[in-house]
């Protein structure tokens, strides 16, 4: 297998050597991590045929069996309080305006978005179902493509927000990507990026190694922990201030954002991450490492400039 991948890095231009770090296996298959050289960008490769394959092919009816009792209103979401805290976030750098999210799935942080009232909002997804279902849900226009894609929009945005997108992104295309974010924001205009923390990734899975099988059965609720399988590029924080500089964007700095609780993760998982999200924002207040920020949500502002 030729683990030396046809590109290079896409935050420095460097060569990347094929050397594999952690190979993830999954029901899907099995796809390799390797680093960059000479910025230590991680990236997944080899990977899958179509690490988004599962996201894109969704249909409806599997989407109803899965979020049906949220979209009734029965039960609310296992990522309430995270949309709940991005949504102040937001508000704290754009008191109103128009704001995007992308890769919006189903419109959970565009709902909470609209509730505030005083922003007018838009989605971006590339599943059709779900950016269906999301204008079906709101009532506001969702653009079924990708950020490039999009029609009309140059300079039109003051904030965009995409949560759990760019690790998503193929090496290759990262760049379209970010330039097509600087594209649609307004001079002065806000971008908001929330990620997993390449660095927590590394410590976990080296962690995850010394520990017996009773610890892991006790700690992880699977055993892919890259998740190679549909995460193309792992983040770190200074390669996401690089790349955004690159394209006209000047780093405000991150926050250490909440942990996702997932009802099936094993208690010993999530009482886990509680105490790490505690000691993260402690050393992020004293501008200490950020090592065990188990995410990272970033915010940049577009040159005036541009």
């Amino acid at each position: 297998m030729d683990t030396v991948p046809p590109f290079s890095c896409p935050a420095c231009g460097g060569v990347f050597d094929g050397h594999i770090i952690a190979w993830d296996v999954s029901s899907r298959g099995k796809a390799g991590v390797q680093r960059c050289p000479s910025c230590g960008l991680y990236i997944t490769y080899p990977r899958l045929a179509e690490p988004q394959g599962e996201y894109m092919q969704m249909t409806p009816e599997q989407w109803q069996a899965k979020y049906g009792a949220i979209d009734r209103g029965e039960k609310q979401h296992d990522r309430h309080k995270n949309y709940q805290e991005t949504t102040a976030i937001i508000q704290r750098y754009i008191p109103r305006g128009r704001i995007v999210d992308v890769g919006c799935n189903a419109g959970w942080l565009l709902s909470y978005l609209q509730r505030t009232g005083v922003f007018e909002v838009e989605g971006v997804e590339p599943s059709p179902v779900l950016a269906s279902i999301a204008a079906r849900r709101l009532g506001v226009n969702v653009f079924a493509s990708f950020l490039h894609d999009i029609p009309d929009r140059a300079g039109y945005y003051d904030g965009l927000i995409a949560t759990d997108v760019i690790e998503h992104i193929l090496p290759e295309e990262i760049n379209v990507f970010v330039a097509s974010v600087a594209q649609v924001l307004k001079p002065g205009g806000y971008v908001f990026m929330k990620t997993p923390n390449v660095r927590y990734t590394a410590l976990k899975s080296r962690a995850a190694g010394l520990l017996p099988e009773a610890g892991k059965r006790l700690m992880l609720r699977r055993r892919d922990l890259w998740d190679a399988k549909e995460h193309t590029i792992h983040w770190d924080s200074a390669n996401m201030v690089r790349l955004f500089a690159a394209h006209g964007m000047n780093p405000i700095g991150f926050v250490v954002p909440l942990p996702v609780e997932t009802t099936n993760s094993p208690l010993g998982a999530r009482i886990g991450r509680r105490t790490l999200y505690a000691a993260a924002r402690t050393l992020a207040a004293l501008n200490k490492d950020w090592i065990i920020s188990q995410d990272l949500f970033f915010i940049a502002r577009k040159s005036a400039a541009h």
